[in-house]
């Protein structure tokens, strides 16, 4: 299973994880050179700021893979010039349903996310279609197994899309395997415990 560093972005800075280690953020994330590291942009994502400098300078050694809440296909081509090789949609803050515009002008994996909540409107199967490379869940393990149809619909999506989760606890690494996801999105803090998990 692949397991991915992920790293926050608010007010123009990389945060810094909050962790008891002794090695720095700018040592954790060189030995992340050449690699893919996943950014959550708070600012992108709650104001509509993306931090498309530090995505530049991130890219430089890093394969990018950025989640910043695109509104518009403008939004897209923006992150795509600063770097990013994927990029995560949320349907909640996507103002241009329809996604094709965007295959018509990058070659670049886009990715959208699922919603336990309105995993069954239209807007999902809009999202859902041929034009995402693959979806990502934000969900929590205990949200997810209290709705016996939600789980059903992500282990069918994890058969036909390249599926990743967002999880903290290593010992849920299991549960993912067995949804059928292919990777996971970790804190960059936590991911030597990912990766010395037996699965």
């Amino acid at each position: 299973m692949e397991i991915i560093p992920t790293i926050h972005l608010k007010k123009r800075k990389i945060v810094e994880p909050k962790y008891s280690g002794d090695s720095p953020l700018s040592s954790i994330l060189e030995r992340f050179k050449n690699k893919k590291v996943y950014i959550l942009d708070h600012d992108g994502l709650e104001k509509n700021k993306p931090n498309l400098c530090l995505y530049q300078k991130l890219s430089k050694n890093h394969e990018i893979w950025v989640d910043a809440g695109p509104q518009v296909v403008g939004d897209v081509v923006d992150s795509v010039i600063a770097g990013a090789m994927t990029i995560t949609i949320r349907k909640k803050l996507w103002r241009e349903i329809n996604l094709s515009g965007i295959k018509d002008i990058t070659e670049n994996k886009i990715y959208a996310d699922t919603d336990q909540y309105n995993y069954n409107t239209p807007s999902t199967a809009i999202s859902l279609g041929y034009n995402v490379d693959g979806l990502v869940i934000f969900d929590k393990k205990n949200q997810i197994e209290s709705d016996f149809k939600y789980t059903e619909y992500l282990k069918s999506i994890c058969k036909r899309y390249e599926t990743y989760a967002y999880e903290i606890k290593k010992t849920n690494s299991v549960y993912w395997k067995k949804l059928g996801v292919k990777g996971l999105l970790t804190e960059i803090d936590k991911i030597e415990e990912f990766e010395n998990f037996e699965f």
